[in-house]
């Protein structure tokens, strides 16, 4: 099953994606969760079961964006322990998780020096996870991409977002020629932007609509002290569903299965961060 997917990222949403981001996002988006809600319901009898998991391993990151609140706020360095990350891969393991699994939410994983060895348990573990790359690209090249895909790195999503991008696009040029359709590069020009559940200040003019509904809640989200939380846009962390380390991933995430039904299936929206979201329309 992974490498169809691969294949067709490849061969075809990749070609996609550079006519037309927004049809790219809307069928790799809506389009597979539509059909992975029919193939979950039969298997896992739950129609929103989650097909990406973020794992925060470290909290830091050296850019100041204009979308992110990470701009109005100083970035602690922690990271998530060992224990803690073992202990969700084995949950995941239980489930026979196959979906996108990625190690950064907030934070640039490029800063944190077990990034490697984080990646290469992953592939050991759950050889048929995606594992996806997020990064600002700063300290990428040529020979830490290599060092990443030998480790079990997939594909890369490099967000160039600076006012003028030519620079580092051009510094990026030897990487982009290592790692051919692994790499995809994102300049601020294709960014949708989100205000990170009222986290952010964004000009409404500049708002696109993407979803109906949310679909951030459709992602498995875990803080560095392995909590569980409410989504992706859940920036201060307020929204929490429980800890890996006292109960199982498949507990937490059950355990607001209602939550997500109202939000996705009768749109109804009911927590603060939600009401200010522009994940939905």
């Amino acid at each position: 099953m992974k490498k169809i997917k691969m294949f067709l990222d490849k061969y075809f949403l990749t070609k996609l994606e550079k006519i037309s981001p927004y049809l790219y996002r809307r069928i790799t988006y809506d389009g597979y969760k539509k059909f992975s809600e029919y193939v979950d319901l039969i298997k896992r009898k739950d129609r929103y079961f989650f097909h990406n998991v973020a794992i925060e391993i470290s909290t830091y990151c050296n850019r100041k964006c204009d979308y992110c609140p990470n701009k109005d706020y100083e970035t602690p360095k922690e990271f998530m322990s060992w224990e803690i990350f073992k202990k969700i891969i084995s949950d995941l393991k239980d489930v026979k998780y196959s979906g996108v699994l990625y190690l950064s939410l907030y934070n640039e994983p490029l800063f944190d020096d077990r990034l490697v060895e984080f990646t290469k348990y992953v592939h050991k573990e759950l050889p048929e996870v995606t594992q996806l790359l997020i990064s600002n690209g700063d300290l990428l090249n040529v020979e830490k991409a290599k060092e990443l895909v030998e480790a079990g790195v997939d594909k890369f999503l490099i967000t160039v977002h600076d006012k003028n991008p030519e620079r580092n696009l051009e510094r990026l040029k030897p990487v982009k020629e290592f790692l051919k359709e692994k790499m995809r590069l994102q300049t601020s020009n294709d960014l949708f932007l989100e205000n990170r559940g009222g986290s952010v200040e964004i000009d409404p003019k500049k708002k696109k609509i993407v979803y109906k509904k949310c679909q951030a809640i459709r992602s498995l989200v875990i803080s560095k002290d392995g909590n569980i939380i409410l989504c992706c846009q859940d920036y201060f962390k307020k929204y929490i569903m429980g800890n890996v380390m006292e109960k199982s991933i498949l507990e937490i995430w059950n355990s607001y299965n209602d939550l997500r039904v109202k939000l996705l299936r009768d749109n109804i929206v009911e927590l603060p961060i939600c009401k200010k979201c522009l994940e939905r329309e």
